[in-house]
């Protein structure tokens, strides 16, 4: 793994127990290489790099007792948001 310079931007959805499919979308500032974690699930994207202006969509299901923490590790700019869908 990258070792990453910035501290991790860390997302917390509220949600009920649960499976979820999860979406996050990540939108660069700089060209920059990033990294998503979710408890359950691990590492959902490792060493993605991604380009000045451009934003990129990970998606991934997950279970939870008690809420959703996603964790983004990056070297450079970026602004992220996060959305979860329950499912069966």
């Amino acid at each position: 793994m990258t070792s990453f310079n910035l501290e991790p931007l860390v997302i917390v959805l509220n949600a009920p127990r649960g499976n979820y499919e999860v979406t996050v979308s990540i939108k660069s500032h700089c060209d920059t290489v990033f990294s998503v974690f979710e408890e359950t699930a691990g590492f959902v994207a490792e060493n993605r790099e991604i380009s000045n202006g451009t934003s990129a969509d990970i998606m991934f299901r997950t279970s939870t007792d008690d809420g959703i923490e996603v964790i983004i590790y990056c070297d450079g700019d970026i602004t992220a948001t996060a959305f979860a869908e329950y499912i069966n």
